[in-house]
């Protein structure tokens, strides 16, 4: 009788921790998405080649703006710096903390692009090669041109670009090191652009950045709106 009750109790407790096991499961899927990967792995979503190891460190030419920042390299000096984040009001004041530290380093303005041509070579690569990725999302559309001593190329944003009801956004960068000329590196560029591109939610947006309007009282000190630890550089 005695063995029966302890048997009783340790399905009774088998059966809670599959239960609990199970809803915290649930809950993990709901959060993250069917097949989308953690915060930390996000950045690689937008690298061309992070799945073959091409991953670094984000670039030490920008402030340390998410602690979710990936790095890829190619050929030519060229390279995409990806930041991540899954709450809008950080997005918001890492763009706004991001668009200062521009405008004081470099120049900025903005100019619309179109990726028409090199998204269908990119179909067709993918096409011959058996593959596939969805492209709902416009193929021109406004970016914001930067221009530095360190580093020149464009800034792109992707607002909820697997979901509508996931809050996922993308800072994305892709530039080339050094002096040069970008309106000459402009077509290289956009062909990466393309490789790069992701967008499945027809209702998610592609966009330059923006500039946020600060606080008339914090207008001098715009970082203390942001995480400090997150306004360090980070270096190679």
């Amino acid at each position: 009788m005695f063995y029966k009750k302890v048997n009783k109790k340790i399905a009774f407790l088998i059966f809670f921790m599959v239960i609990f096991i199970g809803v915290w499961l649930v809950l993990d899927f709901i959060r993250i998405g069917p097949g989308l990967p953690s915060p930390k792995a996000m950045p690689g979503w937008y690298i061309p080649g992070a799945w073959r190891g091409n991953v670094q460190s984000c670039i030490s030419s920008f402030p340390e703006i998410s602690p979710y920042c990936n790095a890829g390299n190619y050929s030519g000096g060229k390279f995409i710096n990806i930041w991540y984040f899954e709450d809008e009001s950080e997005f918001l004041k890492a763009e706004d903390v991001l668009y200062l530290y521009l405008e004081e380093n470099g120049n900025l303005s903005q100019q619309e692009i179109n990726i028409n041509t090199e998204l269908q070579e990119v179909a067709e690569r993918l096409e011959a090669e058996n593959s596939w990725k969805p492209i709902f999302g416009p193929h021109s559309f406004n970016t914001t041109r930067y221009e530095s001593p360190e580093t020149s190329g464009y800034f792109l944003v992707y607002k909820r670009p697997f979901l509508k009801e996931r809050e996922d956004y993308f800072i994305a960068y892709y530039g080339i090191r050094g002096m040069t000329n970008l309106t000459e590196e402009t077509p290289a560029l956009k062909k990466l652009i393309a490789k790069s591109y992701y967008m499945s939610n027809e209702e998610g947006k592609v966009d330059g950045l923006n500039k946020g309007k600060k606080e008339k009282g914090n207008s001098l000190f715009p970082w203390f709106s942001i995480k400090p630890q997150f306004l360090k550089k980070t270096f190679d």
